[in-house]
């Protein structure tokens, strides 16, 4: 009874690849286009309008490739053939490449401002021109090999609890020296310390109680000082007639505003809601999507006018017609011992899954380099170009062929900015495997972990090493060597660079200038994470509550998200998002209140 027509389906599939087959022609003329103008003789003529016709060429085909994107991933879900799963690897092998190498050097301010008022100006909103990765693009052996590895992963982080609730029971415990942190939770604290812990809960008690006993006092002087005057019962009657229609009025009115807004969304409650039920329909699509796996292809080709010419071969074929999926051959996978990852899974070094993914993250505009290009740019839409699409498109390589290994990335922010949350997600949107380098490690110095993960690198045919604390390679003009640990990690790094399969994201809070050159040199990809703006912290705040009562620990919805926006001013996006988790929580009834 929910499921659509037949019919429905057979126009929606007829229309949407009729919208890609334009886009691509569209696409194949403005490609010959560029190659021409560029191809061209230079002269010293060289007019505004030649330079602002090829700018808004760049920007007309880019937002084209972005439609031709999200068209073939639309038609892949409706009609998942080998023609549409090719037809969407040429669209995003091309989207890639086109913005690393003709969009993003076009100077600072055309990308800055002048893609803006472009795409305004074409009744696009930034929804339209904005990207996230699918997993579409990834192909069954990686998705097939990554779901091992979390069954995998489940089972050492059972057996790890299993001997950790074992080990409780023992009168003998082995005692590490070397655990300088746990030394320092064990030592007592100072007198002065502790005098100045005493005094300051102190002066808080003493504040409640003033407080509590003024608002006494005052109560009971308004009861002895209030005056009993007589009233006609008549007219007593009257007031209370008149006040409790009136009562009822407002809250009639109110009561209809209040509906009138939820219809148009414009309540907080509405709009959390609105979120909730978005985050549910994206669920279930994914989880549809799926269980609809498409057979992998051998090779997909490497041109528009070859997919053109495919897609108009099977334009008008149905899916029963097309090639047999289970006679094209699949690319043979690496059976590789477990032994190295359930190695890593019992260090903690293997990073959990995001519990968010990427398309669900708050992205704002921030300052992203590419090489010597430096612009401002939409940070997810910067994330999927640069390291998501390519992570995922080398899935469909040989082994003997396949250069996995992207560009690094380095990421610049202050603390809670959201670094490890960006790079968690991108693992999850790539299906990859994620190590964790934490600060602790890099400051420990120890070699036994990086060991296990050059071995982990060797070993899988992609891996995501996110370094954490990657500033103890800053600049120090006092020391002219390396320390022990500098050391280390600039020896890790360097074994790491030769692993085709490892791609490095760094982490830092110190700005980039700061850095060591070695460092910088590492990485040709940076972006830097700022603090959020007002619309950003709105956004942050709406997706905090929402979480919130899909837990059920939402008590009461908030009068004006913009008052958590004037009390988050200035916090980073980790803060904010502690704030708002925190207070409006079903732990704190109290403080919810106000």
């Amino acid at each position: 009874m929910n499921s659509p027509p037949a019919t429905t389906q057979f126009y929606s599939t007829h229309l949407t690849k009729e919208k890609l087959l334009n886009v691509i022609i569209t696409l194949s003329k403005q490609f010959k286009k560029l190659n021409r103008g560029e191809n061209a003789p230079k002269t010293r003529m060289v007019t505004k309008l030649a330079v602002g016709t090829r700018r808004d060429l760049i920007f007309y085909m880019y937002i084209n490739l972005i439609n031709m994107y999200k068209t073939a991933d639309r038609m892949v879900s409706i009609e998942g053939s080998q023609t549409n799963l090719k037809c969407l690897l040429v669209a995003t092998k091309f989207l890639s490449s086109f913005f690393d190498t003709v969009f993003t050097k076009l100077p600072q301010q055309q990308i800055e401002d002048g893609f803006n008022e472009f795409f305004i100006s074409h009744n696009l909103t930034e929804c339209d021109v904005s990207l996230s990765a699918t997993w579409r693009i990834i192909s069954n052996a990686a998705i097939s090999h990554h779901e091992h590895l979390l069954e995998v992963k489940k089972s050492c982080q059972e057996q790890k609890a299993f001997r950790e609730s074992f080990l409780k029971t023992q009168t003998d415990f082995d005692i590490d020296f070397e655990d300088h942190e746990a030394d320092q939770e064990t030592q007592l604290l100072s007198i002065e310390d502790a005098v100045l812990i005493i005094q300051k809960l102190e002066r808080k008690y003493q504040a409640i109680s003033r407080r509590n006993y003024v608002r006494f006092v005052r109560e009971r002087a308004a009861e002895l000082h209030g005056q009993k005057v007589e009233i006609d019962a008549t007219q007593a009657a009257i007031r209370i007639q008149a006040r409790t229609r009136g009562y009822f009025a407002r809250k009639c009115v109110r009561e209809m505003r209040e509906r009138e807004l939820n219809i148009l969304n414009m309540t907080p409650e509405s709009y959390i809601r609105k979120r909730c039920t978005e985050r549910d329909r994206k669920q279930k699509a994914s989880a549809v999507g799926e269980g609809e796996r498409i057979e992998q292809v051998e090779e997909f080709p490497g041109d528009l006018e070859t997919a053109l010419e495919l897609l108009k071969t099977d334009f008008f074929l149905a899916t029963s017609e097309l090639p047999d999926p289970s006679k094209i051959p699949k690319l043979p996978t690496q059976n590789n011992p477990d032994t190295v990852y359930r190695d890593a899974c019992f260090r903690g070094i293997v990073s959990p899954i995001s519990q968010i993914e990427l398309s669900e993250l708050i992205s704002q505009r921030e300052l992203c380099k590419i090489e010597n290009r430096i612009f401002l740019f939409d940070l997810r839409t910067f994330l999927t170009l640069t390291i998501c699409i390519p992570l995922s498109l080398a899935t469909w390589h040989k082994p003997k062929d396949a250069k996995v290994g992207c560009r690094w990335l380095l990421m610049s922010g202050a603390p809670d900015s959201g670094k490890t949350t960006w790079a968690r997600a991108i693992a999850r949107a790539s299906h990859i495997t994620h190590v964790h380098i934490s600060k602790n490690v890099v400051n420990m110095g120890k070699r036994r972990i990086y060991t296990v993960i050059k071995k982990l690198a060797k070993n899988e045919r992609r891996i995501l090493i996110s370094v954490d604390r990657i500033d103890v390679l800053k600049k120090d003009p006092k020391n002219k060597g390396y320390t022990h640990r500098q050391m280390l990690l600039r020896t890790f790094l360097s074994d790491i660079s030769n692993i085709k399969s490892a791609t490095i994201i760094g982490m830092t809070k110190l700005p980039l200038e700061d850095l060591d050159s070695y460092i910088l040199d590492l990485f040709p990809l940076h972006t830097v994470l700022s603090i959020p703006t007002d619309a950003t912290r709105y956004e942050l705040a709406v997706d905090c509550l929402s979480r919130n009562l899909e837990l059920d620990r939402l008590p009461k919805f908030p009068k004006r998200i913009f008052d958590i926006e004037k009390q988050t001013n200035g916090a980073s996006k980790g803060k904010t998002a502690k704030f708002v988790t925190n207070r409006w929580s079903a732990a704190n009834n109290k403080t919810n209140l106000s």
